[in-house]
């Protein structure tokens, strides 16, 4: 038997006659079944197609179906990346899986590194390279095709947390984004900037002390004194109808 060509041993002789008998080039002993690497995907669709057990693959575990289901993210709501296998893709071939960002830097690793192990091309080159093709539930934040794994762990786990609001933070200046930063300048979410003045007034007792004078506080320009505000000392960022989160400059 060519032990530099794909061995595939099935449960029994009958399962290895019926694949044998779709594939030309096999050699066929019991119930081992030798073929070519060349013949990969006539293999595959003859075991689909007879309707057999899976057989045990030695060196080739390309063959066997890839059970990405044993690791793949099966949260639909985690910040999460489809990692893709670049000698596959670069082949024709797509094989990769959907990660959790919210594991560990390590455990993103072994994921990445397992799915490449499963590469359809694993068998005839090395399966080293990795790409991000797509990511999904990062409240909008852009994700590098090549982003380091450090960095995913890291923000998915503050976005698990923070959500929205730490995205938004993120967004208008990732180069000084952090978990310290966001808890120091975040004031949190309101309709509207005037909205934030009257509940920082309301708070400071402004807005009862103008009361007690008989001044109703429809008589503050709550828009101008917003103006004042988010010129130097605050910023908003809008999420959506009647929604901001607001932020201190300094």
């Amino acid at each position: 038997m060519n032990l530099f060509s794909n061995t595939l041993i099935f449960h029994s002789e009958v399962e290895a006659q019926l694949v044998a008998e779709q594939v030309y080039n096999c050699r066929l002993e019991g119930n081992i079944l030798s073929c070519p690497i060349k013949e990969q995907r006539a293999v595959d669709l003859a075991i689909s197609l007879s309707d057999v057990a899976l057989p045990i693959v030695e060196g080739a575990s390309c063959l066997l179906p890839f059970p990405k289901h044993e690791r793949e993210c099966q949260d639909d709501d985690a910040p999460q990346v489809y990692v893709a296998c670049l000698s596959a893709y670069n082949n024709g071939k797509l094989h990769g899986m959907w990660i959790d960002c919210t594991q560990d830097a390590d455990e993103i690793q072994y994921d990445i590194e397992w799915m490449l192990s499963w590469s359809p091309c694993h068998n005839y080159e090395a399966c080293e390279e990795w790409a991000i093709h797509d990511f999904q539930n990062w409240y909008g934040i852009h994700i590098d095709e090549y982003e380091s794994i450090e960095k995913l762990a890291e923000l998915a786990q503050i976005l698990s947390e923070h959500g929205a609001a730490y995205a938004a933070y993120y967004e208008y200046d990732s180069s000084e984004a952090s978990v310290e930063g966001f808890q120091e300048h975040y004031w949190g979410e309101y309709e509207s900037e005037e909205d934030f003045v009257y509940d920082q007034l309301e708070q400071q007792g402004l807005i009862k002390n103008l009361e007690d004078m008989g001044i109703p506080s429809f008589y503050l320009n709550f828009e101008a004194i917003a103006r004042d505000w988010f010129i130097d000392s605050y910023y908003s960022v809008e999420e959506g109808y009647k929604k901001v989160y607001i932020f201190s400059r300094f």
